[in-house]
């Protein structure tokens, strides 16, 4: 199973475990996976120290990620992403080394090893709707979560919220106002998916789009440039309807 964001996991259950050895795909091949297979199983002398070493790696990871949403910082947000790839490698190897076994109950760390893995599907699954607004994303990680997660209310908190906002609504639309700035329309309706932001550089106009509902229906956020800024001058929540796209509205000059 590979927890990657770059290749999305496709989760199962091979026989009574519940995690596969596909996660160990994660782990460099020949004798350092070895290695890192027998440090991470439970009755080796190895594995409490492998896991105080990912117990105290999560915290400063969420310490990094704290800071970050603070004041971002692009030498901070390497270094945090370079330890969150090694974190979620050892964590993967540390599941698939004792796996939970359907029928019996999870032991505390088994508890705490899934918690901590879902913790960091949840932060992977923001990141798509908040820098992409790739919501369909984020369902897919929810969703292959509770697979192996299943009792995790938090995931299924979170599923619940990323499938309430995938679409727009007619009230939230309505929150866009003339004159806001996209940070502004950002922060109340959303990142829009970047496949849905369209520039009509002949009328000097950009249009931020969100689907209304599966078949295509969106609502549009219209921009321009007044005053030398970028700002709202028309939001249509009836923008779009397929097969045939609505033009882009040509921009209206400052008063």
């Amino acid at each position: 199973m590979d927890w990657s964001p770059r290749r999305p996991s496709r989760a199962r259950r091979p026989g009574a475990a519940l995690l596969c050895g596909a996660l160990l795909l994660a782990v460099a091949p020949g004798c350092g996976r070895r290695a890192a297979e027998k440090a991470a199983r439970p009755g080796s002398s190895a594995a409490q120290p492998e896991w105080a070493w990912l117990q105290r790696t999560k915290a400063d990871l969420d310490a990094r990620r704290a800071r970050l949403a603070a004041q971002p910082d692009p030498k901070l947000q390497k270094e945090t992403q370079a330890l969150a790839d090694e974190l979620n490698r050892r964590l993967a190897v540390f599941l698939n080394a004792d796996p939970p076994i359907q029928g019996e109950p999870l032991s505390e760390r088994q508890k705490a090893a899934l918690r901590m893995k879902s913790d960091e599907e949840i932060h992977l699954a923001r990141t798509w709707i908040e820098q992409g607004g790739d919501f369909q994303r984020a369902i897919d990680i929810y969703k292959e979560a509770l697979v192996v997660d299943p009792d995790n209310p938090r995931l299924k908190e979170e599923l619940a919220q990323a499938e309430g906002r995938r679409y727009m609504k007619r009230e939230a639309c309505a929150q866009a106002r003339k004159g806001m700035e996209p940070e502004e329309v950002r922060r109340l309706l959303g990142a829009p998916n970047l496949n849905n932001v369209r520039s009509y550089p002949e009328r000097g106009v950009t249009g931020w789009f969100y689907p209304r509902d599966a078949g295509g229906d969106a609502a549009a956020v219209w921009f321009h440039k007044e005053d030398g800024k970028t700002v709202v001058y028309l939001t249509d929540f009836d923008a779009l309807h397929p097969p045939a796209a609505a033009p882009a509205p040509a921009a209206r000059s400052a008063a």
